[in-house]
């Protein structure tokens, strides 16, 4: 084969392989952000940590991340819904409260939270994963941040 023809086929394999990467990396779509409310009142979710399609990022803690961020006022002790606007239901949700620096476990049912009945700013970080146990589909997170007054 002339050297030519060979650089032609090294430079096409080479732009294929690019192309496969490059659509590889992209995992095809990003992640679902969570849709938070206290009733009608929208509280802004911030993307986080995730592992969707072929791509994964690691964000610092909710408390870290939002520290500078307003916080929404929320009713004391009011029903918040999460949700993530996906066809499938995740196979796990957990919620998790940063105050102070400590991470707490909150209970978290059926897609509902309480608020805290304190004042104060609390901020909270929403993990959900799509998967069988064996097999995991992605996974992602949401910060968010209320105020209770």
């Amino acid at each position: 084969m002339p050297k030519r023809s060979y650089r032609m086929v090294l430079t096409a394999i080479a732009w294929v392989m690019l192309v496969f990467v490059l659509a590889g990396c992209s995992g095809g779509s990003e992640p679902p952000l969570a849709t938070i409310k206290e009733g009608k009142t929208d509280i802004k979710a911030y993307q986080s940590s995730y592992c969707w399609g072929n791509v994964c990022a690691d964000y610092a803690d909710a408390e870290t991340m939002l520290k500078d961020e307003p916080a929404t006022v929320v009713n004391s002790g009011a029903a918040i819904s999460i949700a993530f606007k996906i066809s499938a239901k995740p196979s796990t949700v957990s919620l998790t409260q940063f105050k102070d620096g400590r991470p707490t476990e909150v209970p978290f049912s059926k897609g509902k939270m309480t608020a805290p009945t304190e004042t104060g700013v609390y901020y909270y970080n929403v993990f959900a994963s799509w998967g069988n146990g064996k097999l995991t589909k992605g996974d992602t997170s949401a910060a968010f941040a209320i105020e209770i007054k």
